[in-house]
């Protein structure tokens, strides 16, 4: 691949996300969720989470909070398959 190829490459946008496993619930409290609801997790700042780039699990990471914002640090790629 020449470079101009590859720089359009490198350009392209991707999301990534961090995915908190969230708690379990019943049908019941789902429905009576409303904006403002809040679901808790008992993942507390420095957690491990999933880290994903286009649905694919790319690594994970820590959680953290830095200036008042939620933040991940990556400590784990993984394997290519």
């Amino acid at each position: 691949m020449d470079s101009p190829q590859l720089d359009r490459l490198l350009d392209l946008p991707f999301e990534v996300e961090a995915r908190l496993p969230g708690p379990t619930l019943r049908v019941s409290q789902l429905l009576n969720l409303r904006a403002g609801s809040l679901i808790c997790t008992a993942h507390p700042a420095g957690a491990s989470v999933g880290v994903f780039a286009g649905n694919a699990h790319i690594g994970s990471g820590e959680l953290y909070i830095v200036n008042g914002r939620h933040a991940v640090r990556m400590v784990q790629f993984s394997e290519k398959s």
